[in-house]
């Protein structure tokens, strides 16, 4: 019996190759077979992980020297140069900040993002432990600035106006510099020493502080406008809300979260604390307030009003706090402070249940909104309760120059119609510390600037590396280094930070992972692959100008470009033809 012929497989297999013959010049065999009009160009463009950075830090720089791209005597401190640019609290920030660069790194495309929070830990413990110091200040201008908060967006300005020459007063109504970053942040997260030495680098340059003055009380608004030649509010969002219950105002032992964990950094353990202190909110100050709680000693309880999954907290600052011996009540609401003259007895609390489709709230962008109360209540001893439900200002100080709840800026900082008074951080709308050191080295290119009499800066579009221009397979797929937590054995009474850094040589080895996203970092792909030899490699040259293209050699072919991995190659010459 004979098997029917297959076409396919007839063809495959009688199949001959033609004889091979080397072509030369234009002839030359080329990807795919391919040319065109259009020739390579080198475009260098924004890393997304600098576009994500609020701080604006230039983080494939710092990578850069880290992972020898750029040579360096001494790679870590020139890392630390770099990254001190744009923020001044590299140490602070490689502890605490949520580094959304990290989530938009197109390392995570090809398998996980660059650590960069922790590569920025090790850079800044770096410089506080072989006592760098920031540039000195710029030449003498003549102009003075007043700075309101001595927190991270005024320390921010205060640092860029100093490197430009402008003279520097900080006023801020508390007894040290810090702001949140001190007066919410606890020492298990940073220790004071880290803040101490980063805020004094700035201090070093010749800012003069005047502590323990408010705003409104020992000196206007309008009185510093007179004296100085420009004003930056950045007062923050120190004001914690209380809980729209019963029995909550005027009950002694019921407070706010700010109050609470300002109260400690004050008073230290003398902190007047309950036995059993229960905190009402899902964020990630509820999770400080009882983990702090705890270190007091005494047993703390979190109410959310909606699940676990929905709750505002990180995943890590849970998992601290129920592994501290935090109590946690899901899908609970408050519906009364018990209680008294005498204190806080207790907890009215109510089960909560999510809202059925049409009723008002059901589909809010607020989780909490979309939950109800079924009716049932049951009480939580507790002797103390504090409110973590979020925070505002309290620009009554301002006077005129505040037209709500929050400070209104234009898109240079500038509070409109106040020509001397710009201002950022907090007091435009809660967000991330980054966010505020952002703010504050904005609005000193803003005043700088205005103190000049040129126009206000301009910041261009910037063109974002997108990872499907990038050939990911130049890249060995490497685990993402990891830092690890302590443990503490003992809470009460432990404030050491539990955060271990990588090592210096671990972070070294990270910064290898990361792709140098739209700037040549010298690979040769281009120049091995190239098949018509128009691509020159020039060692000696600078940073990405290593290569070049013989535009008279060039068949258009796009090789170069498929093999880039740092997408910097783009086929632009030809465009319109």
């Amino acid at each position: 019996m004979n098997a029917e012929s297959n076409p396919i497989l007839d063809f495959a297999t009688e199949y001959v190759f033609p004889a091979f013959s080397e072509l030369t010049g234009t002839d030359k065999i080329v990807a795919f077979g391919d040319q065109s009009h259009k020739c390579p160009v080198y475009v260098p463009q924004t890393p997304p992980c600098t576009a994500e950075c609020p701080a604006g830090e230039d983080i494939r720089g710092i990578n850069r020297f880290l992972n020898g791209t750029d040579p360096s005597d001494d790679a870590l401190k020139s890392a630390w140069e770099t990254a001190v640019e744009t923020n001044p609290f590299p140490a602070i920030m490689g502890r605490i900040c949520p580094h959304p660069c990290q989530s938009k790194c197109n390392r995570g495309v090809h398998d996980e993002s660059v650590a960069i929070n922790a590569v920025e830990q090790v850079i800044g413990n770096y410089a506080i432990q072989n006592n760098l110091k920031l540039k000195g200040p710029g030449a003498d201008t003549g102009k003075k600035v007043a700075i309101i908060g001595g927190g991270p967006a005024g320390l921010s300005a205060a640092y860029q106006l100093r490197r430009k020459g402008h003279a520097v007063t900080i006023y801020d109504a508390n007894e040290k510099l810090g702001g949140m970053v001190l007066y919410g942040i606890m020492g298990y997260r940073v220790d004071r020493k880290v803040l101490e030495a980063e805020i004094g680098r700035i201090i070093d340059l010749g800012v003069e502080t005047k502590m323990g003055v408010t705003i409104g009380k020992d000196v206007t608004l309008e009185q510093l406008e007179a004296e100085y030649d420009a004003v930056f509010i950045g007062v923050g969002a120190q004001k914690g809300r209380g809980l729209p219950v019963a029995g909550f105002d005027g009950t002694p032992g019921a407070t706010n979260a700010i109050d609470f964990l300002k109260s400690y950094e004050v008073l230290g353990d003398d902190v007047p604390v309950g036995k059993h202190v229960v905190v009402i909110g899902d964020g990630n100050v509820a999770m400080d307030v009882a983990r702090l709680a705890l270190r007091l000693g005494s047993q703390a309880s979190i109410i959310s009003g909606v699940p676990r999954e929905e709750m505002a907290c990180f995943e890590n600052e849970y998992d601290d706090a129920a592994k501290e011996g935090t109590t946690m009540y899901f899908q609970t609401g408050t519906a009364e402070v018990l209680g008294g003259a005498s204190g806080v007895t207790g907890l009215r609390c109510t089960k909560m249940t999510k809202k059925a489709k049409g009723e008002e709230g059901w589909n809010s962008p607020i989780p909490f909104l979309r939950y109800k109360s079924n009716g049932e209540t049951f009480d939580v001893e507790a002797d103390m309760v504090v409110a973590a439900i979020g925070q505002g200002t309290d620009l009554d100080c301002l006077g005129s120059a505040s037209s709500g709840p929050w400070l209104k800026v234009d898109r240079n900082f500038r509070i409109p119609g106040r020509e001397k008074l710009f201002g950022g951080g907090d007091a435009l709308k809660v967000d991330l510390i980054t966010t505020a050191v952002g703010h504050g080295r904005k609005a000193a290119a803003s005043i700088d600037a205005f103190l000049k009499g040129e126009a206000m800066p301009e910041y261009p579009y910037r063109e974002i590396t997108k990872p499907h221009k990038q050939d990911m397979l130049y890249f060995v797929h490497t685990p993402q280094a990891k830092r690890s937590n302590i443990e503490p054995e003992v809470v009460v009474g432990n404030h050491d930070e539990l955060l271990v850094a990588l090592s210096p040589e671990d972070a070294l080895t990270e910064s290898k992972r990361c792709m140098s996203c739209g700037f040549c970092f010298d690979c040769k792909q281009c120049v091995s692959f190239c098949p018509q030899e128009a691509i020159t490699r020039y060692r000696d040259n600078p940073a990405g100008e290593k290569v070049y293209t013989n535009y008279s050699k060039c068949v258009g072919c796009h090789l170069c470009s498929l093999v880039c991995p740092c997408g910097y190659i783009q086929m632009g010459m030809g465009d319109g033809l």
